[in-house]
């Protein structure tokens, strides 16, 4: 497999950069200060495009959240995002047969759908909890709030868009509550939506039959041609691979690894991926996380997927991420999350 890394120019979307430098300028930026940083330059952009890579957009968003007091570029930018910035794909996810083989749609085509995030569908009791992670290492507090952002109004916008209204849904985020949660009522919320902050996970939770709720307008020869014509480019592009950031990749791994209850040594790790462990150290640093960073994100998440989806007592999460000790785990959960689970508990059950 071919993974993507945090510096590699692999993002082909120009137009996102475009929209963005646009709001940015309407709002009195001037795009030398949002593009600092990037070694692009303003002109560039009506040239022969080249790709960038996701560290380039982590300073374009740095830039514009160190400059800016304007809080909806993210979500106009999700807005925007489907499906006319998706080009091909675009079309193939407009012609998809419901909202399911959308998201799957998405999975497949990860570095074109969403090169910064990672989406993760989980099913239980007749929903489905979608849980978004970087894709590209640690964030910022303003990264992660401006790309959460960006990809809900995108999810959302295209559930609108397709279904011509908003379903019940319930979203929960990692981040504090931000002071502009105007914009979250604006662009993502309705009577319909629950919204709850200091989760500790960023996840959209929907009842299942919604996702398989036909649409009548889809075709499924329109949409079998716009995939050909995206794994054509793909071919021209990227050496004809479809390629998944070297984050997901490790992070799919360990996650799997742990709720097989294998074994997870760095070691392991490194030589799954055909590294030493000093250059398996040195890549995992390059995306500024160090290997029990990491591996304490992911036994927290899936902690506190357990809690408060499953509703698992603390003996059965214990035992399922391998504690021998539940002490050791209330311990370590309150490492994780800088709350028990009795208060996580209470906060959200």
């Amino acid at each position: 497999m071919n993974y993507y890394q945090r510096h590699d120019a692999v993002i082909n979307d120009q137009q996102l950069l475009v929209n963005f430098i646009d709001l940015a300028k309407q709002r009195g930026l001037h795009p030398d200060k949002l593009l600092k940083g990037t070694k692009i330059f303003h002109p560039d952009l009506s040239k022969e495009f080249q790709p960038y890579s996701a560290q380039t957009l982590l300073t374009i968003i740095e830039n514009c959240s160190k400059h800016l007091n304007a809080h909806d570029i993210s979500f106009l930018l999700g807005r925007r995002y489907f499906p006319s910035h998706l080009g091909t794909l675009g079309q193939a996810l407009m012609n998809c047969r419901h909202l399911a083989d959308m998201l799957r749609v998405c999975q497949c085509f990860q570095l074109i759908s969403f090169p910064m995030m990672n989406i993760e569908l989980r099913h239980f009791n007749n929903n489905t909890h979608i849980i978004f992670t970087s894709a590209v290492g640690a964030l910022s507090e303003r990264q992660e709030i401006f790309l959460s952002e960006f990809l809900l109004s995108t999810l959302l916008g295209a559930v609108k868009y397709r279904c011509q209204n908003f379903p019940e849904l319930s979203i929960h985020l990692a981040y504090n509550e931000v002071n502009h949660i105007e914009q979250y009522q604006s662009h993502i919320t309705s009577l319909t939506t629950k919204l709850y902050f200091r989760q500790k996970i960023s996840m959209l939770s929907i009842a299942t039959p919604l996702l398989y709720q036909p649409f009548n307008d889809s075709s499924s020869s329109l949409k079998a041609m716009a995939l050909s014509q995206v794994k054509t480019q793909i071919k021209t592009q990227h050496d004809g691979r479809v390629r998944i950031s070297f984050m997901q990749a490790v992070t799919q791994y360990m996650a799997k690894q742990l709720l097989q209850q294998q074994a997870l040594s760095l070691a392991h790790c490194a030589q799954y991926f055909g590294y030493s462990s000093a250059t398996f150290k040195r890549k995992l640093s390059d995306h500024k996380v160090n290997y029990q960073s990491l591996l304490d994100g992911i036994r927290g998440q899936q902690a506190i997927f357990q809690l408060i989806v499953y509703q698992h007592s603390n003996e059965e999460i214990a035992a399922s991420l391998d504690f021998t000790d539940v002490s050791n785990f209330r311990k370590a959960f309150k490492r994780w999350t800088g709350m028990t689970p009795s208060n996580m508990r209470a906060q959200v059950c």
